[in-house]
């Protein structure tokens, strides 16, 4: 078999790297780092309490955590044991390398789907750059973590589609499990690819109980001693982190219902009549009952709205933007970073609805919609939509319905790397 020169590759992601942790190692020299709050505190309390040996708690080692899932401040705990300081900037440097690990990954993604080098390396600049995520780098919050966990395992299942057997099912496996881990919000794409099974001949993915089998087993494998911790640390079923009850009392404090008292205020009035947590949470869940509407409707477009612009979370946290000039950089991301490529995204699942698509396109449309669908429903915060940013601009790039193998892009012949 012949192969393109591994210098050539290896050159190509040593610069992806360098150039995407310099992007990101200069932005960070050139502004004072945010203040931590809010979760970004939470997350850095949980990483120095890793590092510091008394285990995955808030608090020093007494009261065990769940709240939180538990990826990203085990590996940025561990960063924080390996070199020896737990400081903000040590762990704006850990992002940072996620960050270029994050481009690397869907480096190689693009390589699976590209019709040339060039394409992929075009896709993973765009990416190495983008303001959008050099400044999250500045954040102790989860999004470069997640891009590269959910980027890994997209990438492990497109492989699967294209070449299935029991390995590649059991990597896939494996990833989304550990994306699980990262983010509950994961946990449905190893049945999504199983259910694939039933779309009509022209759309589905055909494969074997073994392949299942394996897919299944890895995901709760990798998911398993987690859950097990839970159960042993709280007496109940908690697959990754127990969120739920937080996550309702958070909605129906952001509940904004004409005629109705701000939900900040209501939520205080329910705390205070229902100390317990099982009436508290029976009366929040009343209140979300009698405004099905708002919250099963209106919330839910404007959540699905707000999900799908540019999070500005960095111009914001500076304070320096005046209303009118953040309008504008909204427009000016908007219209670069999001509009093109829901249009190709648009004509892209059309075009798979028609079975001018392979399978792995209709896995990527289909996790990219019900991913963004979930946070429609509680809370759609635009840096939730930067992990499966790496699969809107992968949609945009030009595809071979049979993918070739390396000696396919490089031949012999004259062929050069760029043509099509």
């Amino acid at each position: 078999m012949n192969r393109p020169p591994s210098r050539r590759i290896a050159t190509v992601c040593a610069a992806l790297v360098l150039l995407s942790l310099g992007a990101s190692l200069v932005f960070l020299a050139a502004y004072p780092l945010p203040e931590v709050k809010n979760d970004a505190a939470e997350y850095l309390a949980l990483a120095r309490s890793v590092a510091d040996g008394t285990g995955f708690s808030a608090d020093g080692g007494i009261t065990p955590a769940v709240y939180r899932p538990p990826l990203f401040s085990v590996l940025l705990g561990g960063w924080f044991f390996l070199t020896g300081t737990s400081s903000v900037s040590s762990a704006a440097v850990f992002q940072s390398l996620l960050h270029a690990l994050g481009v690397l990954a869907a480096f190689a993604l693009f390589l699976e789907i590209s019709p040339s080098l060039w394409w992929a390396i075009g896709g993973a600049l765009f990416l190495a750059v983008n303001p959008l995520l050099v400044t999250r780098v500045v954040f102790v919050l989860q999004e470069p973590t997640l891009i590269l966990f959910t980027t890994l395992a997209v990438l492990a299942s497109v492989r699967l589609l294209r070449d299935p057997s029991s390995g590649r099912a059991a990597l896939a496996g494996a990833a989304w499990g550990a994306c699980t881990l990262a983010k509950i919000v994961c946990w449905f794409a190893p049945f999504l690819l199983l259910a694939m099974r039933l779309l009509p001949a022209r759309l589905r993915w055909s494969w074997r109980g073994k392949e299942a089998a394996a897919l299944l087993l890895c995901f709760a494998a990798a998911i398993a001693p987690w859950t097990l911790r839970n159960y042993v640390r709280y007496h109940r079923f908690i697959p990754v982190n127990g969120q739920g009850t937080g996550m309702l009392e958070w909605n129906v404090k952001h509940a904004e219902i004409p005629g109705e008292p701000p939900g900040n205020l209501v939520l205080e009035k329910i705390r205070s009549s229902h100390p317990d947590g099982e009436g508290k949470k029976r009366a929040l869940w009343e209140y979300v009952r009698e405004h099905t509407s708002y919250f099963l409707v209106d919330r839910v477009i404007r959540n699905a709205v707000h999900y799908s612009t540019p999070p500005l979370n960095w111009w914001l946290e500076r304070g320096r933007t005046r209303p009118r000039e953040l309008r504008t950089l909204f427009r000016i991301f908007a219209g670069i970073y999001y509009v093109p490529f829901y249009a190709a995204l648009l004509f892209g699942t059309w075009q798979w609805a028609r079975g001018r698509r392979p399978p792995w396109f209709g896995f990527l449309v289909l996790f990219y919609l019900a991913y963004g669908a979930q946070y429609a429903m509680v809370w759609g915060d635009q840096r939730f939509n930067l992990p499966v940013y790496p699969i809107l601009v992968l949609v945009a790039l030009p595809f071979r319905t049979e993918l070739p193998e390396w000696q396919d892009l490089f031949l012999t012949s004259g062929r050069t790397p760029g043509s099509a």
